[in-house]
């Protein structure tokens, strides 16, 4: 489970991000991120309707990157806001390795994994 303080939980915290942040694609997902005043790195997670219909669908993939993210959340660098999208695809169910790559190639990518 994800802590409690690095969750963007607001929703003036969210639509800063949706209205500010840098986008960026990667695979299945999509990103948004801006740089945030604290020491911490904040991760809100959204998966649309436009991603599936069923709510069974769209939570499977919210547990998939929480669980993610929380095991990787001691390599990340403080003081960023991100929000994770998924992509609407062909496929409603993706692998949790195809979600590992993605979000391992996006931290490499913007240089945003402590040494």
């Amino acid at each position: 489970m994800l802590p409690y303080k690095n969750r963007i939980i607001d929703k003036k915290d969210f639509l800063a991000v949706h209205r500010f942040g840098r986008f960026f694609s990667l695979g299945v997902l999509s990103l948004k991120i801006q740089k945030n005043r604290l020491k911490i790195t904040r991760i809100g997670l959204s998966v649309g309707l436009k991603f599936s219909k069923k709510a069974v669908e769209r939570n499977r993939v919210k547990r998939q990157l929480r669980a993610i993210v929380s095991q990787n959340m001691n390599q990340i660098k403080g003081g960023f806001d991100i929000i994770i999208m998924v992509k609407k695809g062909k496929r409603k169910t993706i692998s949790t390795s195809v979600l590992i790559n993605d979000w391992e190639k996006f931290l490499k990518e913007r240089n945003l994994i402590i040494k």
